[in-house]
């Protein structure tokens, strides 16, 4: 599926599930306004960046945020169609459900890497 920037402005992710946290919408948002301009040829996300971005979760205590399911499946179809217009390989094999395989969930700070 080649993503465009209509489809990117078009896009609307359904809410966290009742008991999950969902992704911050402003944050998912203002990424997406990025990937719409690049695709327009006025900005220039990578597809790698678009593999790495990670996104703040919605705090515990509070409903909503967009479901991080939906947005880890577009943006792996965004992935895949800056990849194919930079050249660069796409993403090979089989999707996986993006809980087992990849998350934009940025890591607690408790998780991180010390350096």
């Amino acid at each position: 599926m080649t993503v465009t920037s209509d489809d990117v402005r078009d896009i609307r992710f359904p809410e966290a599930p009742f008991g999950t946290r969902g992704y911050n919408e402003v944050q998912v948002d203002a990424f997406l306004d990025r990937i719409a301009a690049t695709l327009d040829g006025e900005d220039d996300v990578s597809a790698t960046e678009v593999h790495d971005v990670a996104f703040r979760l919605t705090p515990l205590a509070k409903r909503g945020g967009y479901d991080q399911t939906a947005v880890d499946t577009f943006l792996r179809a965004v992935e895949t169609t800056l990849a194919a217009r930079s050249g660069a390989a796409a993403p090979s094999g089989p999707y996986v459900a993006p809980a087992l395989e990849h998350t934009h969930a940025r890591k607690p700070l408790w998780r991180r890497a010390r350096r």
